[in-house]
């Protein structure tokens, strides 16, 4: 029994691993569209987008992927939308998309849900009794080469008109994730572009009503994670476990 549970708790780590491989690049391949749309699709002339493209390869994001994302940036049709999900124990997913067939995506979500006993909600605007929405920008280093250091970040971000800064880690690299009013977002971000170099920057939503689930019900709410994660068209997916 013992192999068995350890079997389980490597297993674990692995799926969830598995989810955070995917979702980081469905990021990047949303972020590679968004930089083809703004300065075009040659890397020479678009600085943004070889940056995006080598911060990619560093993190092992698959060749293929890359290339997908260059090609689908150039389609017109691809569209931006979001669903709401209650899973159980009353876990509040909010899920964000790119797709070119908004209809065959809101099935392949659904159908995820479905299998592991959660429900898309019709309509919109519930999050607002779960979530706030903030500006959130991901600075990944100084444009003067210096240290990340989060107690200088503070003085940058109370001059930026950001209401706060914190001190992140990823499996690739520190960072600093500044917030702000979502309406605030692009004249901070121009102001800290001033001292970092910005990776990202988004309308995000953060949990302000969250729940604890038991064992059993995590295990369910994590497997309903890694197969919505592991969708092609999904970008970000937010929950309010505790």
């Amino acid at each position: 029994m013992a192999g068995h549970a350890k079997w389980q708790n490597v297993k674990h780590i692995k799926a969830e691993k598995d989810r955070q491989k995917q979702l980081m690049c469905n990021k990047y391949a949303f972020l590679i569209g968004l930089a083809v749309r703004e300065g075009g699709a040659d890397p020479k002339v678009n600085s943004k987008l070889a940056s995006l493209l080598e911060q990619a390869k560093k993190n092992n994001v698959p060749s293929s992927t890359l290339e997908n994302a260059l090609k689908r940036s150039n389609n017109k049709k691809t569209k931006f939308g979001s669903v709401e999900i209650l899973s159980p124990g009353g876990c509040f997913i909010v899920l964000e998309f790119e797709t070119d067939n908004i209809s065959q995506a809101r099935h392949e979500i659904k159908t995820a849900c479905k299998k592991h006993g959660a429900s898309v909600l019709s309509g919109e605007g519930r999050w607002r009794a779960v979530y706030e929405q903030k500006g959130i920008i991901k600075a990944v280093q100084t444009k003067s080469g210096e240290p990340l250091d989060a107690e200088k970040a503070l003085d940058i971000a109370i001059e930026a008109g950001a209401e706060e800064v914190n001190s992140k880690d990823d499996e690739a690299a520190p960072y600093l994730e500044f917030r702000c009013a979502p309406g605030d977002l692009n004249q901070v971000k121009k102001a800290i572009e001033q001292q970092y170099e910005v990776e990202d920057s988004y309308v995000g939503y953060l949990p302000i009503v969250t729940v604890e689930l038991d064992k059993e019900t995590s295990t369910v709410v994590d497997n309903l994670l890694e197969d919505l994660g592991s969708l092609p068209d999904v970008v970000r997916i937010y929950e309010n476990v505790k």
